[in-house]
């Protein structure tokens, strides 16, 4: 079902207008390293970072089919599901917060770099 709907929204993407288009280029930078930044104030609050990790999960789930005797009917079918373990892991608080004031450092240079580049998407599509 989630595949379904990712594989529908693929053309409401395609419907952004170039300004649009421009605008999201320009900032995807900037929004990777705030998220980061969030993520590494979060670890340095807790002391300990939370690794993620996915891996396959068996469900067995009523489905309509063949039987053993050829009749169409419910059965059972097992599918595999992607389940995201979380699991503490031990940082470095130190380290964290040099990382942390380098992605700081870098964020306010993306931030002049971004509002250039929003700049000049309004300059090339002004009626978007």
């Amino acid at each position: 079902m989630r595949r379904l709907a990712l594989i529908l929204l693929i053309p409401l993407a395609a419907c952004a207008t170039p300004r649009q288009q421009c605008e999201r280029d320009a900032v995807r930078e900037l929004t990777t390293v705030s998220k980061l930044i969030v993520e590494l104030e979060q670890n340095i609050a807790r002391g300990y970072a939370i690794e993620r990790r996915v891996e396959p999960r068996i469900v067995s789930r009523f489905c309509f089919g063949e039987r053993d005797n050829d009749n169409p009917g419910f059965v059972f079918c097992q599918e595999v599901e992607p389940r995201v373990i979380e699991r503490a892991v031990a940082i470095d608080i130190a380290a964290e917060r040099d990382k942390l004031a380098a992605l700081r450092a870098k964020q306010s240079q993306l931030r002049r770099s971004t509002a250039d580049a929003l700049a000049r998407c309004a300059a090339l599509y002004p009626a978007s």
